[in-house]
């Protein structure tokens, strides 16, 4: 008995490392970042041992009256949904001074990616979506939003 209880310690500290173990990077790429185009910003956060993203502002986040909608989406259930709020990056494991493994929604393409991302020394991260094989993808270097930045789930903040 006493063996079991040993073994159920030890795999509780296993499991309470995996969380901290993403505050613990050195390069933490958690925060609110300002996409290439600044046409969206995307807050980056803990999901677990992983990170996560999703759009909290839009430039433009009405047309015609109306909230976007992620109407490319191959999912014709899913068309309704609104862009803001919408999650689109997800998996982002850190690994040494990288974060791989990760996936993104393109919601002006529909498609969904493998996705990697450096914090570079500038202070931008770079995002790399891929099929296949990585140095084939495509990088986008972002920014971080300014604090002032607002939400476009507060209906109180203005969005530009």
């Amino acid at each position: 008995m006493k063996r079991i209880w040993h073994l159920l310690g030890v795999v509780l500290v296993m499991l309470g490392g995996v969380a901290p173990a993403l505050a613990d990077t050195p390069d933490d790429i958690r925060g609110v970042w300002m996409t290439d185009d600044s046409q969206a910003a995307v807050e980056l956060m803990s999901c677990g041992s992983s990170v996560c993203g999703r759009i909290v502002w839009l430039k433009t986040p009405i047309m015609d009256g109306q909230p976007l909608r992620d109407m490319r989406n191959p999912n014709a259930d899913a068309r309704s949904r609104p862009l803001c709020g919408l999650s689109i990056i997800g998996g982002l494991r850190p690994n040494d001074d990288r974060f791989e493994n990760g996936w993104v929604y393109d919601p002006v393409s529909g498609g969904r990616y493998r996705l990697s991302a450096e914090l570079r020394s500038s202070g931008r991260l770079a995002i790399t979506g891929f099929i296949g094989v990585e140095t084939l993808g495509q990088t986008r270097e972002w920014r971080r939003a300014p604090s002032s930045l607002g939400r476009c789930s507060d209906p109180q903040t203005r969005q530009s």
